[in-house]
C-alpha cells in the first residue's frame, strides 16, 4: 500500500534531486555565461578565458586551476588561464606530456586523490613550475568527438581533496563550456578574419536572431520550426531536416521537414546510413556528387522523397555527445555547397546545439511533469519562481508569484513571506496578504517568536488562545490587519541558516490549520527555500551584470576621450567622440552636451544632433532647466511632454522638435 507519507518521501527525493540538477546547470550557466559576456563586451578570446577561469576558480574555491587548449595540427598545448596561489604565470605554446598527454589521448577525466608522486612516475609527468599537489583533476573538454583542451584543478595541502560531487561537477562544467569556448574561439577568429577584410559578420548576425527566436520561444516544436525555417531561408535550400537523437533508446525523430514544400515528418526510428555514420563519428559528412555511391558505401536508405544530388549532414554536438543532425541536400545540382556553406552550416550549428538541447530538455521536463498527472504543490511553487527567472522578473515579483500560488493552494485569509536578518536582528516583509488586500510593511526588530523560529529551527503552530501567544512572544498586529485566531510559521531552511519563512494565519478560526496542511507547507517549504534562494542569487548576479554593463559603457565613453587624446585631436573632435559614442550606446534620438559658463550665465552648445541630422546652436543665456541643475547639482528627469512644458515652456532649439522625454 502507497501511503500519503511514502508519496511525499518520493517527492522530497525529486526535489532534492531536481534543486542538484538546478545548482549544477546553474553553474553550467554561470560559466557558459562568463563566455557569452565575453563575447557580448566584444572581449579578445584570452579575456573570455580569464572571465570563465575566474568563474570556475570561484566555484571550486580552487588553490590551483589551469585552462590549456590542445592544437591537433600541431600536437601542442598552451595555457589559457592559469592560478596557482595568487600566480598567475602562463607557459608558451609546448608539447602535450604526463596528465594531459593521456588525457587528451583517452578523452577520459584523471583523478588522484592520494599518491600523486606515483601517479608522476607513472605517467612520466614533469613539474614545470610550482608545487607537487597532493590531489588533481585533469577533465577533457570535449568538442565534436575531440578533445580540444584540458581543465585541471589542484589541491596542494590535502589528499582526497575532491569529492564525487566536485568529479561530476568539472566533468560536466568541461563538457558544457567545451561548445560555448569552441564558438567563442570560432568568434574571435572570425571577427580577427573579417576586421581584416572590414567585411559585416553574417554568421554572427544569424545566430544572434536564431537565439533571439530562442530566447522568445518556448515551445520546443515551435523553437525547432524557427530553426529550421531560419536555415532554409539562409542557405536556400530544397530540401532540410531536423532530427533528435536517443542515445538510451538508438531513435532518431523527425522535428522538422521540407522538401520542395513536403512538411511529411517520420516519426521515432533507429538511424541508418549516413545518420548513423555521423552520430558514430561526431563529425560532418559532406557527399556534393555521385550520391548514389555513397548511398551504396553507407548502406543509406530512402524512406520519402528523391535521391538528393548534393547533401550535408552536420551533428548537433553537446558534451561530446551527438544529440541530433541537420541536413541540407540539393536534389538538382551537384556541387550545390561551397565550402563557405559548409562553413558557415557547421558554425551555425556549432552555436545551436547548446541551446537547442537546452529548449529540449526544458520541454522533455514539462512533458514528464505532465504524464505524472499530479498537481503537487511543491512542484507549483518552484514553478512560480523558475518562472519569474524564465520571465526574468525582479526578486519582489518572484515573491509575489509564490505569495499568490500559496495563497491559492491553501485558499488562506493571510499569507506572509518574510526575509530574516539574523545579523542585524531584522524581519524583512517581502509578501504580506490579509483578505485580498496587499500590505507593504516595514523592516522590524525580530520579535520572540522570530527569534524562537531561528533557534529552534522548527515550526510553530498557535492555533488558539492567539491573543495570550502575541503577549508571550512580544508579537504586534501590523497596522491596518486584524489580531489573527490561528497561525503557522514554518521556516525556510538553506544548509544550517535559516533565511525566511513563510506563515499562514486565520483571522477569524481557531484550529484553522488541518495537520495535512501543516505537513503541506513544511513541504513547500523545504521545496522552495532552495528555489527561492536560486532565485535571490540569479536577481544579485543580474544587479552586478547591470552594474558591469554600466561600467562597461562608461569605460567606452571614458576610452572615446582617451582615443581623442592620444590622437592630438582638438578639443571640439573629442566632444564629437564622445557624443557619438553616447549616442550610438543608448540608440538616442537626440544627443546634447553644453559647457555652463556661470560667470557670464551663458550655454554653449559643443554637441547637438537629433534624428541623425547635427546642430550647431549659438550660445544662449541660462534658461530655467540649466539654473536648476547648476544650483542643485542633481540630474533632472523629463517623461512626458507635461512635465517638458514646465521646464521649457514652448521654447525649442531652432530646427528641432519639442522632446517628450529627456
Amino acid at each position: 500500500m502507497i501511503t500519503k507519507e511514502s508519496n511525499v518521501s518520493e517527492l522530497e527525493k525529486n526535489v532534492a534531486e531536481l534543486t542538484a540538477q538546478l545548482k549544477h546547470r546553474e553553474d553550467e550557466l554561470a560559466v557558459i555565461n562568463s563566455v557569452q559576456e565575453g563575447l557580448a563586451a566584444q572581449l579578445d578570446m584570452h579575456s573570455i578565458y580569464e572571465l570563465v577561469g575566474e568563474k570556475l576558480r570561484e566555484i571550486f574555491k580552487a588553490q590551483v586551476i589551469d585552462i590549456v587548449t590542445y592544437d591537433h595540427d600541431k600536437n601542442i598545448i598552451e595555457d589559457q588561464y592559469s592560478f596557482e596561489k595568487g600566480d598567475r604565470t602562463l607557459l608558451g605554446a609546448r608539447e602535450a606530456k604526463g596528465f594531459r598527454k593521456h588525457v587528451i589521448e583517452t578523452g577520459e577525466l584523471l583523478l588522484h586523490n592520494s599518491n600523486v608522486d606515483e601517479a608522476m612516475l607513472k605517467f612520466k609527468n614533469e613539474i614545470l613550475i610550482g608545487e607537487t599537489p597532493k590531489s588533481q583533476i585533469y577533465a577533457p573538454m570535449n568538442a565534436e568527438g575531440k578533445v580540444i583542451g584540458v581543465i585541471s584543478l589542484q589541491n596542494l595541502d590535502n589528499e582526497n581533496a575532491f569529492s564525487d560531487s566536485d568529479v561530476s561537477l568539472i566533468t560536466t562544467l568541461a563538457n558544457s563550456m567545451s561548445v560555448a569556448l569552441k564558438s567563442a574561439r570560432l568568434f574571435d577568429e572570425t571577427n580577427h578574419l573579417l576586421n581584416e577584410t572590414k567585411q559585416r559578420n553574417a554568421e554572427l548576425a544569424v545566430i544572434n536572431s536564431v537565439q533571439e527566436s530562442l530566447v522568445a520561444k518556448m515551445d520546443i516544436q515551435g523553437i525547432y520550426e524557427m530553426v529550421g525555417e531560419k536555415m532554409r531561408e539562409i542557405f536556400k535550400a530544397q530540401v532540410i531536416d531536423i532530427v533528435t537523437y536517443d542515445k538510451n533508446k538508438n531513435l532518431i525523430e523527425d522535428q522538422y521537414a521540407f522538401e520542395k514544400g513536403d512538411r511529411t515528418m517520420l516519426g521515432p526510428r533507429e538511424p541508418n546510413g549516413f545518420r548513423k555514420h555521423v552520430i558514430k563519428t561526431g563529425e560532418l559528412l559532406v557527399n556534393n556528387h555521385d550520391v548514389e555511391q555513397a548511398i551504396r558505401d553507407y548502406g543509406n536508405e530512402i524512406l520519402i522523397g528523391e535521391i538528393p544530388k548534393s547533401q550535408i549532414y552536420v551533428p548537433m554536438n553537446v558534451g561530446g555527445e551527438v544529440k541530433g543532425i541537420i541536413s541540407l541536400q540539393n536534389l538538382d545540382h551537384e556541387y550545390a555547397f561551397s565550402d563557405s556553406d559548409i562553413s558557415l552550416l557547421s558554425t551555425l550549428v556549432n552555436s545551436m546545439s547548446v541551446a537547442l538541447e537546452n529548449a529540449r530538455l526544458f520541454d522533455e521536463t514539462a512533458r514528464l511533469l505532465k504524464e505524472t498527472e499530479q498537481r503537487t504543490a511543491e512542484l507549483a511553487v518552484i514553478n512560480s519562481v523558475q518562472e519569474g527567472l524564465a520571465h526574468e522578473l525582479d526578486i519582489q515579483s518572484i515573491y509575489d508569484l509564490v505569495g499568490d500560488r500559496i495563497r491559492d493552494l491553501f485558499n488562506a485569509q493571510a499569507v506572509v513571506i518574510a526575509n530574516l536578518d539574523v545579523e542585524k536582528g531584522v524581519e524583512h516583509f517581502r509578501y504580506a496578504i490579509e483578505n485580498g488586500k496587499r500590505f507593504y510593511l516595514a523592516s522590524r526588530p525580530l520579535d520572540k517568536l522570530r527569534q524562537h523560529l531561528i533557534k529552534t529551527r522548527q515550526k510553530i503552530v498557535i492555533n488558539k488562545n492567539l491573543e495570550e501567544a502575541f503577549t508571550n512572544f512580544g508579537m504586534k498586529v501590523a497596522p491596518g490587519t486584524e489580531l489573527s485566531q490561528s497561525v503557522v510559521f514554518v521556516p525556510l531552511i538553506i544548509g544550517e541558516k535559516i533565511t525566511s519563512y513563510v506563515s499562514l494565519q486565520n483571522v477569524d478560526q481557531e484550529n484553522a490549520f488541518s495537520d495535512a496542511d501543516i505537513r503541506l507547507l513544511e513541504t513547500l517549504a523545504n521545496s522552495m527555500s532552495v528555489a527561492l534562494e536560486n532565485a535571490r542569487l540569479f536577481d544579485e548576479t543580474n544587479r552586478l551584470l547591470k552594474e558591469t554593463e554600466q561600467r562597461t559603457a562608461e569605460l567606452a565613453v571614458i576610452n572615446s576621450v582617451q582615443e581623442g587624446l592620444a590622437r592630438e585631436l582638438d578639443m571640439q573632435a573629442i566632444y564629437d567622440l564622445v557624443g557619438e559614442r553616447i549616442r550610438t550606446l543608448f540608440n538616442a534620438q537626440a544627443v546634447i552636451i553644453a559647457n555652463l559658463d556661470t560667470e557670464i550665465k551663458v550655454e554653449t552648445f559643443k554637441y547637438a544632433i537629433e534624428n541623425g541630422q547635427r546642430f550647431y546652436p549659438q550660445p544662449r543665456p541660462f534658461d530655467k532647466l540649466r539654473k536648476h541643475l547648476i544650483q542643485t547639482k542633481q540630474k533632472v528627469v523629463i517623461n512626458n511632454d507635461r512635465e517638458s512644458f514646465v521646464w521649457f515652456g514652448n521654447k525649442t532649439l531652432p530646427g528641432t522638435k519639442p522632446m517628450q522625454s529627456g
